[in-house]
């Protein structure tokens, strides 16, 4: 298993400990179902745009463009349609679990920022080998 991975599954291991673990008298279990609900939809939207965006990378910068926001853009409406929904559909809905909710996908959003990162400054020192190369 690659690195990145391994810390993400790691960071979701961790996050599904601390939403368990929560104080009972801050936190309902019905706001801990809604807490790992929301880290489980955050884990699997980064890991499909991970997917989508390492195939994107070596095809055209435009194509990158278009997948790297077109995800980042995806994520952020289902984040806000999760939390929502978390808000409607809760009997007391609680101030502490949406900032929960919010920092979880800030957390997966950072994973994301580093793996293109990497992706991007692999493929610019693969470029500037194949500059080399040719004079």
């Amino acid at each position: 298993m690659k690195p990145k991975k391994l810390q993400i599954y790691l960071a979701t291991v961790v996050l599904l400990i601390i939403a368990l673990v929560l104080p009972s008298g801050k936190f309902l279990w019905n706001d801990k179902y809604w807490l790992m609900g929301s880290i489980l939809i955050f884990l699997f939207n980064t890991l499909f745009a991970m997917r989508k965006i390492s195939g994107a990378v070596n095809v055209s910068q435009s194509k990158f463009n278009a997948i790297y926001f077109g995800s980042m853009g995806l994520k952020m409406i289902l984040a806000l349609i999760f939390i929502v929904i978390y808000l409607n559909i809760s009997v007391i809905p609680n101030k502490f679990a949406v900032v929960f909710m919010l920092i979880t996908y800030f957390i997966y959003t950072g994973f994301e920022i580093q793996f293109i990162l990497s992706k991007l400054r692999t493929n610019s020192e693969k470029d500037k080998n194949g500059e080399d190369a040719r004079k």
